[in-house]
C-alpha cells in the first residue's frame, strides 16, 4: 500500500526545499561575504523558503491525520518500527522548530522575516541575547535535521537494496 497522493507531493516538496534550504544555510554561514551585492537576497530567499516549509509542514501534519498511512511491512523488526517512529517524530520537530528558530533569531536581531514580498509581523523587542540563543538553536536543529536526513535516506537504501524483497519502503512514497 502507497501513502496517499497528497503526503507524497508533500513528502518529496518538502523534501527538495529542506535540502536546499540546508546547503544554503551553510552557504551563507560559511561562504557568504558581508560585502556581498546577492546577500540580502540569498537571505530573504532562505527565510521566505523557511516560512514555506513551516507552512507545509502544518500542512503534513494535518494531511497525516486525515489520510491513512501504511503500515510497514511485517518482516521489518519490532526494534526498527519503534526507530522508524521515533525517527519520523524528531524529523516533524524539526522541520518545525527549525525554521521557527530562524524566525525567532531573525525577529530577535531586528531584522525582517519576509514572505516574499509579505513583510510577516515581529511580535518581538529586539534582544541580542536572545537571538543570539536562537541562533544557536537554529543551527543545532538544522545540523540534526541534515543528519536525520541522511540517516533517513540510509534506512531507506538499506530497505531498497540490502533487505529482504517486501521490506522495500521506497515504493510506499512513489
Amino acid at each position: 500500500m502507497k501513502y496517499a497522493l497528497t503526503s507524497r507531493i508533500l513528502h518529496w516538496v518538502m523534501a527538495l526545499l529542506i535540502i536546499f534550504l540546508l546547503g544554503l544555510g551553510i552557504y551563507m554561514s560559511d561562504f557568504l561575504d558581508e560585502d556581498s551585492a546577492n546577500r540580502l537576497v540569498v537571505y530573504n530567499l532562505h527565510k521566505s523558503l523557511g516560512v514555506v516549509v513551516l507552512i507545509l509542514v502544518f500542512l503534513r501534519i494535518t494531511n497525516r491525520l486525515l489520510t491513512r498511512t501504511p503500515a510497514l511491512p511485517f518482516a521489518i523488526s519490532a526494534l526498527e518500527k519503534k526507530l522508524a517512529k521515533f525517527g519520523h517524530f524528531v524529523l516533524y520537530f524539526l522541520m518545525i522548530t527549525t525554521p521557527l528558530s530562524g524566525y525567532l533569531m531573525s525577529s530577535f536581531a531586528g531584522y525582517p522575516v519576509k514572505l516574499f514580498a509579505i513583510e510577516l509581523p515581529n511580535f518581538f523587542e529586539a534582544n541580542f541575547k536572545i537571538a543570539g540563543f536562537f541562533s544557536e538553536a537554529h543551527e543545532l536543529s538544522a545540523f540534526t535535521l541534515l543528519g536525520l536526513i541522511v540517516i533517513h535516506i540510509l534506512a531507506v537504501i538499506r530497505h531498497r537494496f540490502f533487505d529482504k524483497p517486501g521490506n522495500d519502503v521506497l515504493n510506499r512514497m512513489m
